[in-house]
């Protein structure tokens, strides 16, 4: 990926293109972005730019012997580190480096969901370990086999566990000579507060809107379809990719979320059991999306109450569901509904019984959702 091809983020690849041309590369960079907005792929396009043996002005050439590895994701001084499902086939990302390489020429936009699917599980959260941090150390004592940096991509790095965390932090505090560390991330929390302190932080808003569409356009979307995706894509280019493809779960989302608040305005709780048997058997990783999903809803309706719906970036085909519903999302409910939310986003991702967990939700609810 050049950076011509991240879809985009201008104002942050013009810096990174600054640091190289000035010699002034920080070893160890956080790409923090929310989920799809194109950290992993900046990281790429940036590593290239620093590899390349033939710069243009603003990207790489694209054709040096550097550019064509890295087209085939072999280049021997650009190594990835990625969560994986531990199991008995192994434990480090080099064991799944095939599969990975897979999936980053197969989609140049994914998710981290669509990278456990892809290794055989959507609902097993990947995890990056101590035998990873020990296998980077290996990597990085070999001298350099271009006589170039060393560059480490670490994707998904708030899946490292502590252990591989305090590895990690002794090689970034004392890194080999020509060594650089670019670690993306969703998720700034779950990073050692020793980490982030050693890192410099990349912040990745979300690609603009006219870029989103721009690109739609470019790839056979006509005008409506094209506000239709990045309206509901939010950002997200992953999601951009999937709505293209029709594989986006975002309109079982929407009708799981109508059904839902229907519920829970009539205060129905026979219908609240039979809803929360359904969203059981979706999956855990289906599950938080969901919930994610409804915390966007409920933004958008008190948006839509300050700056009328036509100011928000909502999708036509929500828009006339959140005219009705937006009066019931005011200052003094939605702090409770954004902390119920959440709460069930943290005890789903930790394997609470989630029948128990919705149906408890659901009846929380009940007295929030109301005129």
């Amino acid at each position: 990926m050049l950076f011509k091809d991240v879809i985009g983020l201008n104002e942050v690849k013009a810096r990174l293109i600054e640091s190289v041309k000035s010699d002034r590369i920080s070893h160890a960079q956080l790409f923090l972005e929310n989920e799809g907005n194109g950290a992993f792929q900046l990281a790429l396009a940036y590593s290239r730019y620093i590899l390349c043996s033939n710069k243009a002005e603003n990207d790489s050439c694209g054709k040096c012997p550097s550019c064509l590895k890295i087209n085939q994701l072999s280049h021997p001084d650009l190594h990835f580190s990625f969560p994986v499902q531990l199991s008995s086939k192994g434990k480090t990302s080099d064991v799944y480096l095939n599969e990975w390489k897979e999936m980053v020429k197969g989609k140049p936009y994914f998710s981290e969901s669509e990278w456990n699917k892809f290794l055989g599980n959507e609902n097993k959260k990947g995890v990056i370990g101590k035998d990873e941090s020990q296998n980077i150390l290996k990597k990085l004592q070999l001298k350099s086999y271009e006589g170039s940096y060393k560059i480490v991509i670490i994707y998904g790095a708030e899946t490292l566990n502590p252990s591989a965390s305090n590895k990690l932090l002794k090689l970034i505090e004392e890194p080999p000579n020509k060594t650089i560390f670019l670690l993306t991330t969703t998720s700034l929390e779950n990073i050692l507060p020793t980490i982030q302190s050693r890192t410099q932080l990349v912040k990745i808003n979300p690609p603009k809107i006219e870029a989103i569409l721009s690109f739609l356009e470019n790839n056979g979307s006509n005008s409506n379809q094209a506000q239709e995706i990045a309206y509901q894509a939010n950002g997200n280019m992953a999601k951009v990719l999937q709505l293209m493809d029709n594989e986006d779960p975002q309109q079982e989302y929407f009708q799981f979320f109508v059904e839902w608040m229907r519920i829970c305005f009539s205060r129905d709780v026979a219908k609240a059991i039979e809803f929360s048997t359904s969203l059981a058997s979706i999956g855990r990783e289906k599950q938080k999306g969901f919930l994610s999903f409804s915390l966007e809803v409920f933004q958008k309706s008190l948006q839509g109450n300050y700056l009328t719906l036509d100011n928000v970036h909502v999708s036509p085909s929500q828009k006339g569901f959140l005219e009705k519903f937006m009066p019931f999302i005011t200052p003094s409910n939605v702090l409770k509904l954004h902390e119920h939310i959440t709460d069930a986003h943290y005890h789903v991702d930790r394997n609470a019984n989630p029948k128990i967990l919705f149906l408890d939700v659901s009846f929380k609810l009940f007295s929030l959702i109301k005129r």
